[in-house]
């Protein structure tokens, strides 16, 4: 087995490397219940084909690490050509237990990369096959901010520009959260809790989808931001469109149906937009990035070659990201 530690730029801070968020522009919005969905197009370089992969059209081997199981971690082969980009806050299925992803990571083809995890199945640990699924499932808005390290308690003390690491026991608070809200699991899996809504899931689905050349999306709950992703092709945004849709409905559902005007998602994007971004970490084949004001944001990308491939940004001030 071979563990990639390489990274095509050379340094966490190569000269090609962008050093700021691109431009976003933001469409007119749906509103759908307490759902305020605006399309986002940004002003970055658009390439003909993407030169990456991601795991919507397989290729991606997850499973428990070769030295025995492990609940923090576990290791991604890929045998297919070009990169494998997997997502921070994707939810991995089957295994020992169930996971979230804590941060992006490309892959590159005929390697293995060894990747930190966070338990969202608190009552399970083992199985007959160490295999684990990477479907669409994303995890919903107070699980990534537990995997983002934001906790309420601890908000006045954040340190910018640094990455803050998750806390499995807040992790599994928050699932449990999710649990009381849309019914207990046997074993507290937070899979099996997102299961139950993917009827209305798909209805959703069917209601909002991206725009021609769309490459991110704005989702704004209760009537304030609160989730931005972006891409830097529109055909990675289509494979992760109905994963980020529903995340969030998890969080929305039965909440104030109040649309997020669009002033309110100007501002929230004019901070984001053109903000500087600072490598904190490989990422496999890419580098990991940070870029945050902790007023108001904070967000975790990857950079692969010499592009941003995805960004997600979280409003710090939002209740649902901050709920435990």
């Amino acid at each position: 087995m071979n563990q990639n530690t390489n990274d095509p730029t050379g340094t966490l801070a190569a000269p090609k490397m962008p050093r700021h968020m691109p431009a976003l522009h933001l469409g007119n919005p749906t509103t759908v219940g307490p759902l305020t969905v605006f399309p986002v197009w940004t002003g970055a370089r658009l390439s003909g084909n993407r030169y990456y992969r991601t795991p919507a059209r397989g290729g991606a081997i997850v499973e428990e690490l070769d030295s025995g199981a492990k609940v923090g971690q576990v290791q991604v082969r890929h045998v297919n050509k070009h990169p494998m980009v997997l997502l921070e806050g994707s939810l991995l299925e089957a295994g020992w237990q169930h996971r979230v992803l804590l941060h992006d990571v490309a892959v590159a083809d005929e390697h293995t990369e060894i990747v930190d995890v966070a338990c969202v199945e608190h009552g399970r640990w083992g199985s007959a096959d160490a295999a684990q699924r990477t479907g669409n499932r994303r995890a919903p808005l107070a699980v990534r901010g537990a995997a983002f390290g934001l906790r309420r308690e601890h908000s006045a003390a954040f340190a910018p520009g640094h990455e803050r690491l998750a806390d499995q026991g807040d992790v599994w608070r928050r699932v449990s959260r999710y649990e009381r809200r849309h019914g207990a699991s046997a074993t507290s899996s937070l899979v099996e809790v997102s299961a139950r809504l993917d009827r209305q899931v798909a209805r959703l689905v069917r209601r909002v989808a991206p725009l021609p050349g769309q490459r991110g999306v704005l989702i704004g709950i209760g009537g304030h931001p609160a989730l931005l992703e972006v891409f830097d092709h529109p055909e990675t945004l289509v494979e992760n469109w109905e994963g980020i849709l529903g995340s969030v409905w998890m969080d929305a559902r039965g909440t104030t149906q109040e649309a997020t005007p669009g002033y309110r998602a100007r501002a929230f994007v004019r901070r984001i937009s053109r903000s500087p971004i600072r490598p904190v970490r490989r990422a496999g084949a890419g580098t990991g990035v940070l870029t945050e004001d902790l007023s108001l944001f904070t967000g975790r990308g990857l950079i692969l070659g010499p592009s941003l491939v995805h960004a997600a940004v979280l409003n710090t001030r939002h209740d649902l990201v901050l709920a435990a």
